[in-house]
Formats: structure tokens, sequence, C-alpha cells
């Protein structure tokens, strides 16, 4: 069964063909060598018990099965985020299915100091060139898209290019492969997206924030990972009330992703001062 994953990754592979024709990465190369370093979004995010879980926050005009805003004004969101007191900020950059942009990512760059996380579907070395360029701190890597050997090669471009690599897994399987590379920050999805049929963006919205506590209690061995010295655990999507924060709140992970629940927000610093006094 092709998934939507898969019929995005060809979709990406064809964009990155059409960007490379007008600059190449080798260029992007060169432009990257410049940069300063761009601040930690792993230290923005390290619980440090007794401390509540940290907040990412996250810019998405839209969602394959649901329309966030119909105009994003991603520096009014930002700021949005920011007086709520948010510890990290998600960006989304494909267009087609989440109304995001690389130029998107750049202006909330310009406006905030805050750690930003590129958050795209990564299946090439090009795009985390391009997201460091427009001031990405870290970048999401899916584990559905890699076997164990490009995962370890995708990590280790990310960490030479000065961008903490974000792994994440949506489905059980691909959590052994993803704990064999050993990744400084893990992100549990608790929605199956890697199980998505293609033509099915109905399904999208499927999903619990008890994926996250049953996966904690089953792996012992993303136990032992996370018993490691900093490294940092993230649950993301689903999470849309208190109620939903005080089901992890109890277990070590480090931060929440909230996303559409933060966008639609009627107050968004309201709401997410209300998350964040849960956790």
């Amino acid at each position: 069964m092709e998934t939507f994953l898969d019929k995005v990754r060809q979709e990406k592979l064809l964009e990155i063909s059409r960007n490379e024709a007008i600059i190449s990465e080798k260029a992007l190369w060169e432009k990257v060598g410049i940069l300063k370093p761009a601040p930690s979004f792993a230290k923005a995010i390290r619980r440090n018990p007794p401390a509540q879980m940290s907040i990412i926050a996250e810019i998405k005009a839209k969602a394959p099965s649901r329309e966030n805003v119909r105009s994003l004004d991603p520096i009014r969101v930002v700021q949005d985020y920011e007086n709520a007191g948010v510890n990290a900020v998600s960006v989304l950059t494909d267009e087609k299915y989440f109304g995001g942009s690389l130029e998107t990512l750049e202006r909330v760059h310009q406006t905030s100091d805050l750690p930003l996380l590129h958050k795209e579907f990564i299946v090439h070395p090009y795009q985390l060139l391009q997201g460091r360029l427009r001031g990405a701190s870290a970048a999401l890597i899916l584990v559905y898209y890699f076997q164990e050997k490009e995962l370890r090669r995708m990590l280790e471009f990310a960490k030479k290019i000065g961008v903490e690599a974000v792994v994440e897994c949506s489905l059980p399987e691909e959590l052994p492969r993803a704990l064999k590379v050993n990744p400084d920050i893990l992100m549990i999805n608790n929605r199956p997206i890697a199980a998505i049929p293609a033509n099915s963006v109905q399904t999208y919205d499927q999903g619990s924030v008890e994926v996250s506590v049953q996966w904690w209690e089953r792996w012992q061995a993303l136990r032992e990972w996370k018993a490691q010295s900093d490294k940092v655990l993230i649950s993301a999507s689903c999470i849309s009330s208190p109620e939903d924060v005080r089901q992890i709140v109890t277990l070590p992970y480090d931060a929440i992703l909230i996303g559409n629940a933060a966008m639609t927000a009627q107050d968004r610093v309201t709401f997410l001062k209300n998350l964040a006094i849960s956790s």
C-alpha cells in the first residue's frame, strides 16, 4: 500500500530537483559555512524537574484534513507564542499540505529569538541546508524515510551544518531503528502519520496522547535511552487540553508540541498559558 508519506517523498524529490536547478547544494554549503551558530533547540526545551514540561508551539496554516487559518500571519502568531512564554517554535514549510514555506521560516527567524524547528518532509540533505539558511536551529527527521545507515548519515550531516536533528517515530516498528542511532532528540508522534493511505486524508486526524503514555510504559529500550545524560523526549500531536497534558506530565517527557490546537485557539496566549500550568 502506498502511504501518504510515500506520495510526499516523490513530490519532495521533484521539488528538490527543481530547486537544485536554481541553486546547487554546493552553493548552499558555502552560504551555511559563514552563518553564526543557531540557538540550541535542545537546551531551550530540556526539562529539569521539578520544572514544568516545555512547550513547542507550531505555526501551521492547515493540515491535510483541515484549515487552521484562512490567511497566515506568522509574525502575529509568533508574537502570541512569545507572549504565552513558549520555549520554542515549530514552523511548517511544506506548502501543498500545510500552507507553509521557507519564506515563512525566514520571517519568523527575523522576528523571534526563539529556537526554531524546521518542520518538513525531509528526504535529502539539501533540505537541511535550506532550513539552516532560513534560521532553523533544528530539523524534523522522519524515521519512516530512512534505514539505519541512511538515518545515521542524515544525523551526521545535520550536526555538521549546525542543525539539531529531531528524530520522529509515529509507528511502534520505527522506534527500534530510531534508538539504534541514539538520537539526542526523539519525538513520539501521537498521530500514526506513517500509516495513512496516500489518498485518505480523512484519517489524518486519528491519534491520541495515550500513544506517548503507552510507548513509555511498553518500551524498556525507550526508558533506557532516556536514562542517558541530556537526552530530550517530545510528545507531539493530539494535545489540545489540560487533560491531555496531565496524561503525560508525570512521565519524563521534556516537551509537548502543540499544533492545530494552538493555531485555532480564540486566544492563543491564554490557551497556551493554561496548558503550561497543567504541565
